[in-house]
């Protein structure tokens, strides 16, 4: 994949690949064939900030985008699609951008399907207000006219690089007229748009081309406004609760703490521990410093076996990136290891958290008796009691929570 970010800046545009540069068609620059793709980028960045509509590629079908900050160009969008100003309209943000900045829901979901489906296509319409964010209230009336905006990260390396170089969110939509066929190629967005859109960045072929999936975020539930890319499975998939508990070898208090959080969980929903997975509730354990297959320590198993729980399949594994990616909460059995996890991985902060709520520790039992053990489990327990409702609050509802 070409990372456009990490190539030099020349203002040369000589080398640039151009179909027509006549007076009135689109100009279309191809950045992949070009010698110096950052000027592409450089020249749509000019263009959008003199206010003008650029059509870019993106995974899905090919869009065309103005500056969210510039009402008169968002005006000059909605005029070149010939579409109605009561729809509303979505942003384009970019990778380092926080969805709290546009939206003032609070809803565990909203953070999951941002960190599961981002960069990527999904668009989420939420409700915002003219005191969210850096939006002004001139341009919140023209893209979102009832209060509710598009928020979306687009997976396409070109269109990151302009909103990375921008730091500034575009106005986005499809670069069709509205109710024709979405234009896969910049030669369709040509045809369809011609020079209501001055600037066409060519990125060949969009490797999807069908739209992104797009729904409407209410307090109680989900509501889906187009289905696209994402169907349904995929999105319950995407909601899905995940929790990790982590020390440091994974083979003692880690397992045990999961076994435990599984059997309260079960018993809280009236299911049998298999079961929680098909509710879309999965728990699991890693180590800080753990390799992969170790069994759970001796003791673990024999002391969890009076609480009929069993610890004889366990295998351990360390807490990856992509783990602790995917993960709603990350819960460490001493303050070390939640440090350990935030040093590494600042952006993660948020939901990493000591089991204990007054972030004392949980001894290792490590090498100790029964006794020694079993006391672990008693404190393990009494601690994933004190956290049940915040991790009750996580769970999203079953029944009619994705409404069509």
């Amino acid at each position: 994949m070409l990372d456009i970010r990490s190539l030099q800046v020349h203002p040369d545009f000589s080398s640039i690949r151009v179909h027509d540069e006549s007076a009135m068609a689109p100009v279309v620059l191809d950045v992949y064939d070009s010698d110096d793709p950052q000027s592409v980028i450089r020249k749509a960045i000019t263009h959008l900030t003199n206010g003008e509509i650029v059509a870019f590629p993106t995974e899905t079908v090919y869009g065309i985008a103005v500056r969210a900050g510039d009402s008169h160009a968002i005006e000059r969008l909605f005029r070149a699609k010939s579409r109605s100003t009561d729809k509303p309209m979505t942003l384009a943000i970019g990778i380092r951008e926080r969805i709290e900045q546009f939206s003032h829901q609070q809803g565990p979901w909203m953070q999951r399907l941002a960190r599961r489906c981002w960069p990527g296509p999904l668009t989420m319409v939420v409700k915002t207000s003219a005191n969210q964010g850096s939006l002004t209230r001139e341009t919140l009336q023209w893209i979102a006219p009832q209060g509710w905006l598009g928020l979306r990260v687009p997976s396409n390396e070109v269109l990151l690089a302009v909103l990375d170089q921008m730091d500034e969110p575009l106005v986005l939509t499809s670069a069709n007229q509205s109710d024709q066929p979405d234009a896969t190629t910049a030669s369709q967005v040509a045809e369809q748009l011609d020079e209501s859109v001055p600037l066409i960045l060519d990125g060949g072929p969009a490797k999807i081309g069908t739209p992104s999936t797009v729904i409407q975020l209410h307090d109680d539930h989900i509501q889906v406004l187009r289905w696209g890319v994402i169907d349904q499975p995929s999105l319950q998939q995407f909601l899905q609760l995940e929790i990790v508990l982590v020390c440091t070898g994974n083979t003692c208090r880690s397992p045990m703490a999961e076994a435990l959080l599984k059997q309260k969980l079960a018993q809280h929903h009236s299911l049998t521990q298999p079961e929680l997975a098909d509710r879309g509730i999965h728990i699991s354990s890693a180590g800080i410093s753990a390799g992969f297959g170790s069994p759970a320590a001796t003791s673990a198993i024999d002391v969890l076996e009076h609480q009929n729980l069993d610890l004889r399949d366990h295998l351990s594994q360390p807490l990856s990136y992509s783990k602790a990616l995917s993960a709603d909460l990350i819960l460490t059995l001493t303050k070390s290891h939640h440090d350990a996890i935030v040093n590494q991985w600042p952006e993660f902060a948020d939901k990493t958290k000591t089991l204990a709520t007054d972030r004392c520790d949980v001894s290792d039992p490590i090498g100790g008796s029964f006794n020694v053990y079993e006391q672990c489990a008693n404190q393990i327990e009494d601690l994933l009691e004190k956290r049940l409702p915040e991790i009750h609050n996580l769970a999203i509802p079953q029944q009619d929570f994705i409404r069509e």
